[in-house]
């Protein structure tokens, strides 16, 4: 008897439990069909705003003089922050497939919509995406503000590195006096390939005037660093500038080193041939390189021929191929000199770099 209760009240318990787990599952479903409409609508509306935002800069590209959006609008977009980001980054997109009035006619959008102004207030937060798409508007805007620049020069102390690659982009984009000495200064987690596209976009001769007073003032590392990213930039560098930062990097062999690839116009001869006598291994290499490249007279042939019985695998490699890319070179004359040369490795690196260059010699 006791057990016929037990098991009713069991049962009891089970059918409220399965009531309780209906009426759950009906009510997460209905919270799931709640949101799917709440996102629909909210994707519609979306949808909506990027369209008639994305005719709006159509339109002032098509015609610098178009109707510009309306207060409620603007409004309506600064309220958005994901729609806003969305908005500056095409705007930056279509920056740089435009001239003339198009590009004009994206300005003075810009300008209506206080496009600078709302960005500002998104770059004092600290997402990194954010900060990105901002710095990335900032450079396309053909003036900033001085507060605008005071938070891009705070971005380049950032600890994301695209970050202070956007922020100095945006700067040197518009002032280069100010992101030069900024560019020059970074010694950190950058690597300098990735400083040569913004490099390239300032006045070569003012960089290696401003380079030059750095590298004469910081560490040898950092020389190395910033000498690197002149090498992207293929800054002119004249024979009086030349001269002095050699000098200045007598002690430092692999600042010198780095320093030589910039030495690539015959002006430089000279010193690339004082070069060539280094007792530095790193040195004699990049020197012979260069020596290989811009000889032109039988003074310099005939040093490559020297320095192709150098003890060292690379300086003999490096002459070489200068030996068999100089003006004045010639079977007859390639075969004169094999009679005297009795360097069995000098020989050999002859033969290896005649197949590379796909050049048949014949063995004295």
């Amino acid at each position: 008897m006791d057990f016929a209760i037990d098991s009713e009240q069991l049962l009891q318990w089970m059918h409220s439990a399965l009531l309780v787990i209906v009426v759950f599952v009906l009510l997460v479903w209905s919270w799931l069909f709640i949101l799917r409409i709440i996102h629909q609508e909210d994707e519609k509306k979306r949808n909506e705003l990027q369209r008639q935002w994305r005719r709006f800069l159509f339109e002032c590209c098509a015609n610098p003089k178009a109707k510009l959006p309306e207060r409620a609008q603007i409004k309506q977009l600064w309220q958005d922050t994901q729609a806003f980001l969305w908005f500056i980054q095409l705007w930056s997109l279509m920056h740089r497939y435009v001239r003339g009035d198009a590009d004009d006619g994206l300005e003075r959008l810009a300008e209506h919509i206080r496009l600078e102004r709302q960005a500002l207030e998104l770059m004092r937060g600290q997402d990194v995406r954010t900060l990105i798409a901002t710095a990335i508007a900032m450079g396309d805007l053909q003036k900033l503000s001085p507060a605008t620049i005071r938070r891009l020069k705070e971005l380049t102390q950032h600890s994301s590195s695209m970050v202070v690659l956007t922020a100095l982009r945006a700067l040197m984009r518009n002032d280069q006096t100010i992101a030069v000495p900024i560019l020059l200064q970074l010694k950190r987690f950058v690597a300098p390939e990735r400083l040569v596209t913004i490099a390239k976009e300032c006045d070569s001769r003012y960089l290696i005037q401003q380079a030059q007073k750095i590298l004469l003032e910081t560490t040898a590392e950092h020389a190395v660093y910033l000498l690197k990213v002149l090498q992207g930039v293929n800054a002119p560098l004249s024979s009086s500038e030349a001269e002095t930062l050699i000098r200045h990097f007598k002690s430092q062999p692999e600042a010198t080193a780095q320093l030589i690839p910039l030495l690539d116009h015959p002006h430089h001869l000279p010193l690339i041939r004082r070069l060539t006598q280094s007792a530095e291994l790193s040195i004699r290499v990049q020197a012979t390189r260069m020596l290989g490249e811009l000889a032109r007279n039988k003074q310099d042939l005939e040093r490559l021929w020297q320095l192709l019985q150098d003890s060292a695998w690379w300086v003999r490699y490096r002459a070489a191929r200068g030996i068999f890319s100089h003006p004045e070179f010639s079977p007859d004359y390639l075969k004169e000199q094999l009679t005297e040369l009795a360097d069995p490795f000098a020989r050999n690196m002859l033969m290896q770099v005649a197949n590379e260059m796909n050049l048949e010699i014949i063995d004295a």
